[in-house]
């Protein structure tokens, strides 16, 4: 799904949070850049339908935001929440709301829980676990829904190097088949590794953008050169 941002903008009272004046998010890894305050959770939050914008259009596919449309996006938020279950039942507990049959939710699990090994958490309740292990669980409870495009926001921040790098090889699965997947860090190398898109903003507003390598290795901005030390 190509999801196109035309002249969005997000005011709370005298505040102007966001003004994005044209950006296009493609079929792929779209990584988010940027410091503390700079828009990328209120981008997302606009983009996924969770806040209405003060003005302008997100479009999906061409289409504005509908019912049908929600059903093709999923959301992973940087703290996500999970039940007082299993991991199991926290990994298919989507799938369940979705009216999944129990033959395909087996069959998506056995897909997805090698990239990880969470097997030895799946009967453990989620307050048991660790940080790490809750971020695992809450992103294989996203993947499992094979969205067309999938939101995630610090997916991987509570993670170690070890499960990091697993969880980007699934992040790059979550991303095959024409889907869109559209991720925020603030970890550069995260983004060199996984992204084919980069756009990164500063103050509300997108300072540049582009394909990975335009972006983090031949940036245009006085900024960003100097975050790069480019």
């Amino acid at each position: 799904m190509v999801i196109t941002v035309e002249n969005l903008v997000k005011d709370y009272g005298s505040a102007r949070v966001l003004d994005v004046e044209d950006l296009q998010l493609n079929e792929g890894i779209n990584v988010i850049l940027g410091s503390n305050g700079s828009g990328k959770s209120t981008l997302i939050s606009l983009i996924s339908g969770l806040l209405k914008p003060s003005s302008g259009n997100v479009l999906y596919n061409g289409k504005k935001f509908n019912a049908s449309i929600r059903n093709h996006i999923s959301v992973l938020v940087q703290k996500p929440y999970l039940f007082k279950k299993s991991s199991y039942e926290n990994i298919i507990s989507g799938l369940k709301y979705r009216k999944v049959n129990r033959d395909e939710i087996e069959l998506r699990l056995e897909k997805y829980l090698d990239y990880l090994d969470v097997e030895n958490l799946l009967n453990k309740k989620s307050h048991w676990l660790s940080g790490g292990e809750r971020a695992k669980i809450a992103l294989l409870r996203t993947a499992v829904l094979e969205t067309e495009v999938t939101i995630l926001d610090e997916p991987t921040a509570a993670m170690d190097i070890e499960s990091t790098f697993k969880a980007e090889v699934l992040l790059k699965e979550m991303a095959s088949k024409n889907r869109t997947v559209i991720l925020v860090t603030h970890d550069v190398f995260q983004a060199r590794r996984i992204a084919d898109y980069v756009l990164f903003m500063d103050k509300g507003k997108i300072i540049e953008m582009g394909l990975k390598d335009d972006v983090l290795e031949n940036p245009k901005n006085t900024l960003l050169k100097q975050i790069l030390n480019k």
